[in-house]
């Protein structure tokens, strides 16, 4: 297991007692000297895959001595309620025979289980429990794969593999009365915190630049080492005038032709294990890129959910928007709201996000899902959030930017049903038409 997810890291440990063994592939980021996980204290053992944005404010407010500039040995002395961090993470945590796993609220890091026999399996990706397990197709997965591209199955697509729990958020934040110019000048505080936490300490880093306001925000906020962008021979793919609006320090532009795909679409399929999202052998060649350069990307996904980015598409029959491909299906959601499959579909952007910068031995921080930053955006009236608005008139952005029109991420060379297909048949070995 610990080699099929070799990648994820630059150093590696096995530790094993009592009955569990933990193979840990580590990625050094805030404290590049520290000691190899698990950190130990008072018996509990801790391994964390991930970053802990608020672990210098948790030191300082429970005045916790470290002897490390690393937020997994503030995890191991952490008194307080594990909802108080930040960030995003997969925790396990080992103390007299109980085994304690979860990972952040929105489950950016994944953690994978499977029983079998006796036997648990936890691992960060599908393929390390793939290479000593003989998974089983779920068919009713697959159906879900082939119409929505994965976005509503919790689970995946092989039977008895589940997600580990994320920390459950106590509550829906309730709409606060706010005027909106205070609601402004909170909004910048926030985003100004978030900004803070994330920025990387003597490491290169860069920014995945679109013409988007969420990117684009991003690049001018952190002020990254390097942006890297996609354009597309097809003009209405391509958004690089936008991109030349927003762009900031060494700025690294790939051209997607034919040539791009053929060399990409089947090594994508090394990074992706878990069927989420869309094609995104365009992202795997810019992240190859990237990841000769820098060692910590920042995204933006989240921007468009927190801030009713998709409000455009509300007037449409749900099923309309959930059903992705030509694939023919009698599942249906009667039930399920515009804002809960956008929910839906961020999970699903995070794990293909996770697994692409994963293998390239990189991480991606996501300052728009700051906790402090969500929850009171998600109080906000609804009137502020409509299309961005808010995030609009903060954002500082070029108006060409900051006030265009809505673009989506679709890639030439592949419909959303030809990409389902392939990625079926790359990652499973049969195709649609045995379902």
């Amino acid at each position: 297991m610990g080699a099929a997810v070799k990648h994820r890291g630059t150093r590696h440990n096995i530790t094993s007692i009592d009955n569990i063994h933990v193979v840990f592939s580590c990625l050094p980021i805030t404290d590049q000297e520290a000691p190899m996980q698990p950190f130990v204290h008072e018996g509990k053992m801790f391994w964390m895959n991930g970053f802990i944005s608020n672990w210098k404010e948790l030191t300082s407010k429970y005045k916790i001595d470290l002897s490390t500039n690393c937020d997994t040995e503030l995890l191991s002395k952490f008194p307080g309620s594990y909802l108080e961090l930040n960030g995003f993470f997969s925790i396990v945590i080992y103390y007299k025979g109980t085994l304690q796993v979860f990972t952040d609220r929105y489950g950016i890091k994944q953690l994978y289980q499977y029983q079998e026999g006796e036997t648990t399996f936890i691992c960060s990706e599908l393929k390390g429990i793939k290479s000593v397990c003989d998974l089983e197709i779920d068919p009713v997965a697959v159906d879900d794969w082939l119409y929505s591209l994965g976005v509503m199955t919790r689970d995946t697509i092989y039977k008895g593999i589940k997600r580990v729990n994320q920390l459950l958020v106590a509550n829906y934040p309730e709409t606060i009365s706010i005027s909106y110019p205070e609601a402004k000048s909170q909004l910048k505080k926030l985003l100004n915190q978030s900004i803070r936490r994330n920025k990387v300490e003597g490491l290169k880093d860069g920014v995945f630049l679109s013409g988007g306001i969420d990117s684009g925000y991003l690049a001018k906020e952190l002020n990254p080492d390097y942006c890297f962008s996609m354009d597309y021979q097809d003009e209405k793919f391509s958004e690089i005038e936008n991109i030349k609006l927003n762009s900031v320090g060494t700025h690294i532009t790939m051209v997607c032709n034919p040539d791009l795909f053929d060399r990409y679409i089947d090594k994508t399929f090394l990074a992706l294990d878990d069927l989420k999202a869309g094609s995104s052998w365009t992202n795997f060649a810019l992240t190859e890129v990237a990841s000769k350069f820098c060692t910590v990307l920042y995204s933006g996904a989240g921007g468009d959910e927190i801030f009713n980015g998709y409000t455009h598409r509300y007037d449409k029959n749900i099923q309309d928007v959930i059903k992705r491909t030509e694939h023919k299906t009698e599942r249906l959601y009667p039930n399920l709201t515009h804002a809960e499959y956008d929910y839906q579909f961020l999970k699903a952007i995070l794990v293909v996000e996770d697994r692409i910068s994963g293998f390239h031995t990189m991480e991606t921080r996501y300052p728009f899902l700051d906790n402090d930053l969500v929850d009171f955006v998600l109080s906000l009236p609804a009137m502020y959030k409509v299309n961005k608005r808010i995030l609009r008139d903060v954002c500082g952005l070029h108006d060409q930017v900051a006030n265009g029109a809505k673009r989506g991420f679709s890639n030439p060379y592949l419909t959303n049903y030809e990409w389902a297909q392939y990625a079926l048949r790359q990652l499973t070995g049969v195709s649609g038409a045995d379902f």
